[in-house]
């Protein structure tokens, strides 16, 4: 399967450097011409409670240098989606698919946009990644992906299909990856994930684990939980808090030493997802007459750190 990942943050270069480990033809694309020819020639080394390797990987900035692609997995961040798929769009070939293995709301629907509903995927992953620096990745949560065809877009026997190849492809590698009938319920549990966690370990300046360490940290969590949980379920979307809550307190655990990516962007002073996690929350909620007032909070707190950092701009 030829495959290019899109992004050379943690999840980008774990999921590149696993598949290109396994014998799998990819390509990792970045925008930045300096970081590509740095991975391309350092490659990519991953080290982890399990193993630790190191693999030869192929990087490019640009489109015209990769050959033709069955699948992209795009792993920027939410707020680049449309950017990304603007330079996309009129540069890969029709039969081509495109993955969304992003955090936040409104991937699926940008993406769309530029490409039709028949061509997207969507997934989320429980793996946990940290980027120490260009190239290399510590994997500090094992977990699992899982692939769907995009809700309201044209399910097809070829689509499912080549879901199927890429989950195959994944689990070869080591991944752990299965294709569900129905991927929104999933977007929507890591959304929930992503809720509890991101902005607290971003504020607070922690990895995940210490949120449980933390007694004032409960009630913030759970009522950040609580507000996502009632916005899904007035989506349509039926999850319940007890189990959420449950699975929120599960990833702090398995993923206790992990730096979770919003803390992450805080620390090289980059832009955060907050807008499309707990933003999106509380712009839901306001849709839907309710009210949103922890992710308020936290959505204006990141806000905050966003605002205050040094003046010469975001780190490499």
């Amino acid at each position: 399967m030829i495959i290019t990942v899109i992004g050379p943050g943690a999840i980008g270069c774990l999921l590149a450097a696993y598949l290109t480990r396994a014998g799998e033809e990819v390509s990792l694309l970045d925008y930045r011409p300096k970081r590509a020819t740095l991975l391309q020639d350092r490659g990519i080394a991953v080290t982890g409670e399990r193993e630790a390797f190191h693999t030869p990987i192929k990087a490019t900035a640009y489109l015209t240098e990769i050959s033709s692609t069955d699948i992209f997995i795009l792993c920027v961040k939410a707020s680049d989606t449309a950017v990304v798929a603007a330079k996309l769009r009129d540069a890969i070939p029709p039969e081509s698919h495109l993955l969304t293995l992003q955090n936040g709301l409104g991937n699926i629907e940008k993406l769309s946009e530029f490409f039709g509903g028949n061509r997207i995927f969507a997934g989320a992953t429980s793996h946990g990644a940290t980027l120490l620096e260009v190239g290399r990745v510590r994997h500090a949560g094992y977990g699992e992906i899982w692939l769907g065809q995009a809700k309201g877009t044209n399910s097809s026997q070829a689509g499912g299909a080549i879901l199927q190849n890429l989950a195959t492809t994944m689990n070869r590698a080591g991944l752990q990856a299965q294709v569900v009938d129905d991927i929104q319920p999933i977007l929507w549990s890591k959304l929930v994930v992503n809720v509890g966690i991101n902005a607290l370990t971003a504020i607070l300046g922690v990895p995940n684990g210490e949120l449980l360490n933390i007694p004032t940290c409960q009630s913030v969590l759970d009522g950040a939980v609580a507000e996502a949980v009632q916005v899904a379920n007035g989506c349509g979307i039926q999850l319940q808090l007890p189990e959420e809550i449950e699975r929120v307190r599960a990833v702090c655990n398995s993923t206790a030493a992990n730096i979770s990516s919003m803390l992450q962007d805080v620390k090289r002073q980059k832009k955060t997802e907050i807008d499309q996690i707990n933003g999106a929350v509380v712009r839901m909620a306001a849709s839907l007459g309710m009210a949103s007032p922890v992710n308020e909070v936290l959505t204006a707190l990141v806000r905050g750190l966003e605002a205050g950092y040094n003046v010469e701009g975001e780190k490499p």
